[in-house]
């Protein structure tokens, strides 16, 4: 899971220098090794992050299938007619 790096907040560069979280990519990747050499109080905050970004993707989904639950209901109605 790709992230945008909380520490330079996705510009890769921290007072005019290279991230030194990211690297300077501006993203963070949670499968990378770099990771887990992370502060503890970083990865703290970064779960929290991450709790967010899956739970908005999560709301998205429910609206998405919400919509296409309409859609289902509108030819289950058009059927019976």
């Amino acid at each position: 899971m790709i992230i945008s790096c909380w520490t330079c907040k996705g510009t890769g560069f921290v007072a005019g220098v290279s991230c030194p979280v990211c690297g300077g990519d501006g993203e963070v990747d949670l499968l990378d090794e770099k990771f887990k050499q992370i502060e503890v109080a970083s990865q703290l905050t970064l779960m929290g992050q991450v709790w967010s970004t899956i739970l908005t993707n999560q709301a998205d989904m429910a609206d998405k299938l919400d919509n296409i639950m309409d859609k289902c209901n509108d030819i289950f109605e058009k059927v019976n007619e």
